[in-house]
């Protein structure tokens, strides 16, 4: 059938046809997340080689990785505005650009200074990519499948992460620090080249934003094939444009507390993931030997790769789901304090579990950041929650430190550990008691949210 009237584009995406379209935006997105992952772990591997070459206390790398975590929060916020303003598809470009000349630029630092610019540049950029990465693949997921895909997504940090400290592994004790950098560097570039060709602009950005625009036709024709739309058909979409500084909106027209809300639960949620996350072996070695506790890190990593069920769950019930999963993740993660005294095998169940439910989680309280907002802040919406998360990763490791410089038992610091969760818990309670109307039609007209 031919169509030739104005069609709502949000329509189009909510029948669109299974191809190759969907699915190789979806890998595109997935390595900008596999970036991110790899970043994240190749100052730590290459952290010795420079301590060991420039003679330093390895105290003193301390202000190298919290810059990198400044500026990865710079960017989520920059970005992400920018994102709004001239397109998801140039950002994403912008940054992955950022973050491989920087990289690539890493090798020839010479004292600790530059390598600090060099590091908190190249975090921005990347910083920029991974929540752009996430609005993107939200714009062209159907209502009922956002929180799946979105979580499936992670999938591509957590290759990046377990990759890319496997690969530093190999060639930095054969070709030194540098090496790792190079191959970063090297990658963002061809992973840059690979989006430039095949990466598509949001649909909705660009009926929103650019409604003359031919590709919103272009794109409409991939997502349905058989719609056979006509060259003169015109799209729409059921929203408005607001002026002003983006972030502003995120508390206007009723989303105050819950903008509130979800940065809160996100930030508490993050204090006990990376705490668990930079402090767990140096913790359990004491109790259960190097090697078990290398593994019980390695299962509580291995938590994220099931983020996807999270993300499945949402889709059907809604931000209640978080608020189960955050209390009943403290209770693992508390019992790891205990369950070192019995030996290994428990000590690594818990871990795992707490994986599963802190580690999911988290993710699953980042896709929603992506879901509850519509078009014209999304970008924003989703790199300040990025943001805020990282707040609490810088946090939990702190806290951590000084409880361990004060000689608290272990059992108390896995405890207190813990409790970030249970008022992450009830932060996303209360969320869900806040979302708007709005919100709850752009999860999903049949999610569990939807109270009109």
């Amino acid at each position: 059938m031919t169509q030739n009237n104005t069609v709502d584009i949000a329509h189009v995406i909510e029948t669109q046809e299974r191809s190759w379209f969907t699915v190789s935006l979806f890998i595109l997105c997935a390595l900008v997340m596999l970036a991110d992952g790899f970043d994240n772990q190749a100052l730590n591997y290459a952290a010795p080689g420079i301590i060991k070459e420039w003679g330093i206390n390895r105290a003193l790398m301390t202000p190298v990785f919290n810059i990198s975590i400044v500026g990865w929060m710079a960017g989520s916020v920059v970005f992400a505005m920018l994102a709004d303003r001239i397109g998801r598809r140039r950002a994403i470009l912008l940054a992955t650009s950022l973050f491989g000349v920087f990289t690539f630029a890493v090798p020839f630092a010479h004292n600790l200074v530059v390598l600090s610019v060099l590091r908190f540049c190249a975090a921005l950029g990347i910083g920029g990519g991974m929540p752009m990465a996430v609005s993107l693949i939200t714009d062209y997921a159907r209502s009922g499948k956002r929180g799946l895909i979105i979580t499936l997504l992670y999938l591509g940090y957590t290759a990046g992460s377990s990759g890319g400290g496997l690969l530093a592994a190999e060639i930095i004790p054969a070709y030194g620090w540098r090496s790792v950098f190079y191959v970063g560097g090297a990658g963002a570039v061809v992973a840059g080249i690979i989006l430039l060709i095949g990466l598509p602009e949001s649909i909705r950005y660009l009926t929103l934003r650019k409604p003359g625009s031919e590709r919103i036709l272009h794109y409409a024709r991939k997502l349905k094939p058989s719609a056979h739309f006509a060259d003169d058909t015109r799209f729409s979409i059921p929203e408005q444009i607001r002026t002003g500084v983006p972030v502003r909106h995120l508390f206007t027209e009723g989303r105050s507390a819950m903008t509130a809300f979800l940065w809160l639960g996100l930030g508490l949620s993050f204090v006990t993931h990376f705490f668990l996350s930079q402090w767990m072996t140096t913790l359990l070695t004491d109790e259960i030997g190097y090697a078990n506790a290398a593994r019980s890190q390695a299962l509580f990593q291995l938590g994220a790769g099931f983020s996807w069920f999270f993300g499945w769950l949402i889709d059907r019930k809604g931000v209640s789901v978080m608020t189960l999963t955050m209390i009943l993740g403290a209770i693992p993660v508390a019992a790891l304090g205990v369950a070192v005294g019995t030996g290994a095998s428990l000590t690594m169940a818990m871990a795992l579990i707490s994986g599963l439910l802190v580690l999911g989680g988290n993710i699953g309280l980042n896709a929603i950041s992506s879901m509850i907002y519509p078009t014209f802040i999304r970008s924003t919406a989703t790199g300040a929650s990025f943001a805020v998360a990282r707040i609490g990763a810088i946090i939990g490791p702190l806290l951590a430190g000084l409880l361990i410089a004060v000689g608290t038992p272990i059992g108390t610091i896995f405890l207190l550990g813990a409790l970030p969760l249970l008022a992450a818990g009830v932060a996303c309670f209360m969320l869900n008691r806040t979302i708007t109307p709005e919100a709850a039609r752009e999860m999903s007209l049949r999610s569990a949210l939807s109270r009109h």
